[in-house]
C-alpha cells in the first residue's frame, strides 16, 4: 500500500521489517512490480530505488533478472491461460470483452504485460500476486477490479478470509473509509456465492 500511494517516509522503514520477516530483496521487488502493473511503473521504479537504499545499507542486492525470451506472441498465449485461468468465464467479460471498441486499445497490452508477463513471473507465486493485486485495489479505490478479483481469488486458493483480511490490512495505510468500502463489495461478492 505504501508502494501504490506512494508514502515513501513511511516505505523505507517497512522495507527493512520485511527484510526481518525474511522476505528477500527479489520478493519485496515483485510486490513493487505487481501492485506497479495498477498504480503505474513509475511507482514501481520510484520503491525500487527507496528498496535499494535499504538493501545496499544491509549489504544486500537485489539479483538480476534472467533474460526473457518470450516473443510477443508467447507472452500473448500466457497471457490469455492465465488471465483464463484466474478469472474463468469472467475473463472475456466487461472491459475485458474483446469486442469492446474502447477498450481494446489498451487491454491487449493489459494482457500481454499484465497477465503474460507479470503474473509469471518469478519471485511470487499466484496468492501472494492476488493478494497484493486486491490491496493495491482497495487502496485506490478501484471498485470494479476489486470485485472481479475477489471472485477469483478462490482459483488461485484463497479463502474469503484470507480476501476480508487483504482488504483490512489496507485500513491502516489508505484509511478506513477505503477499506470499508472494500469489504461492502467483498460482502457483495460472497453473498452472491463467488470466490
Amino acid at each position: 500500500m505504501l508502494s501504490v500511494l506512494q508514502r515513501l517516509h513511511a516505505l523505507k522503514p517497512m522495507v527493512g521489517t520485511a527484510l526481518g520477516l525474511r522476505l528477500s530483496p527479489r520478493n519485496i521487488a515483485e510486490v513493487f512490480v505487481q501492485v506497479g502493473l495498477y498504480a503505474g511503473f513509475v511507482t514501481t521504479e520510484t520503491s525500487l530505488a527507496l528498496a535499494n537504499e535499504v538493501f545496499s545499507a544491509r549489504g544486500l542486492a537485489l539479483s538480476p533478472e534472467p533474460a526473457r525470451t518470450d516473443t510477443d506472441q508467447m507472452l500473448d498465449s500466457k497471457g490469455q491461460e492465465v488471465m483464463a485461468q484466474l478469472h474463468g468465464e469472467r475473463a472475456q467479460g466487461g472491459y475485458a470483452a474483446p469486442g469492446n471498441a474502447i477498450t481494446g486499445t489498451l487491454y491487449p497490452m493489459a494482457i500481454r504485460y499484465g497477465y503474460g508477463e507479470l503474473w509469471s513471473r518469478p519471485g511470487l507465486d499466484r496468492r501472494q500476486r492476488m493478494l497484493c493485486a486486491l490491496a493495491a485495489f482497495t487502496a485506490m479505490g478501484l471498485d470494479a477490479q476489486l470485485r472481479k478479483f475477489a471472485q477469483s481469488a478462490g482459483n488461485v486458493g484463497l479463502s474469503r478470509e484470507q480476501v476480508i483480511e487483504a482488504v483490512v490490512q489496507t485500513a491502516p495505510y489508505s484509511g478506513f473509509p477505503r477499506a470499508l468500502n472494500g469489504l461492502a463489495i467483498l460482502s457483495d461478492v460472497f453473498q452472491g456465492g463467488r470466490c
